[in-house]
């Protein structure tokens, strides 16, 4: 497999994953899952959240690494597999910068479950559907750019890190709100977010455009 393939994958699935922190699955967890509130449950934040990532990474590496082997049944030629996963990077880029929003599944994540559950099982359970990404809200057409890009690696083991780049980077903000230690700082934590979602957007369109672009010329 070419590199350029691959470093096109990851930055399709990096460029989708980081969009997705503000799907609103990712904005209600926001909410719930920061040193504060994990503290006024009895729970150790650093525990919830490394559960919530590291099994995130397993689920979307999982089911990308599928596609991978799916792949390797009948690989594609890799000039082609480099110009397929470009024109994907590309494809995806320009959609998420139009108004035409990607299919989604119009379901979060139980939140219940933070009640009822220790830290780690519910940040165990989050992750696995964020990681997997079809569970909950899809908000980049990257997404499903990542799952043919995956399948296009012709590998189990380059399709997981795929799927593995996007489970780590469901949970970026999240990791971000480490430093939520007051009702203040909650509301100035979301007040960044907010003010970051249009330009994070904006970002990571043209980098996956960008990037399908260079491999393409």
């Amino acid at each position: 497999m070419n590199p350029a393939q691959l470093v096109v994958g990851i930055v399709i699935a990096l460029a989708a994953s980081i969009r997705g922190n503000w799907s609103p699955c990712g904005e209600s967890l926001q909410a719930r899952l920061h040193p504060l509130g994990e503290r006024s449950r009895g729970n150790n934040w650093a525990i919830t959240i490394t559960s919530f990532t590291v099994v995130s990474a397993i689920a979307g590496g999982s089911s990308t690494g599928l596609l991978g082997l799916l792949g390797s049944i009948s690989p594609v030629e890799s000039e082609l597999a480099l110009l397929i996963t470009g024109l994907l990077g590309l494809t995806a880029g320009a959609l998420d910068l139009s108004p035409l929003r990607p299919w989604t599944p119009n379901r979060q994540v139980n939140e219940n479950w933070i009640e009822r559950y220790r830290g780690w099982v519910y940040g165990a359970a989050f992750g696995a559907q964020l990681g997997v990404g079809f569970a909950v809200f899809v908000m980049s057409w990257g997404y499903y750019a990542m799952l043919g890009a995956a399948f296009l690696t012709g590998s189990f083991s380059t399709g997981a890190m795929l799927g593995a780049v996007f489970g780590v980077g469901r949970g970026l903000l999240l990791i971000l709100s480490f430093q939520v230690r007051s009702p203040q700082g909650l509301a100035s934590f979301h007040t960044r977010m907010a003010q970051l979602k249009r330009p994070v957007f904006l970002i990571t369109g043209l980098t996956m455009l960008g990037a399908g672009v260079l491999v393409i010329l």
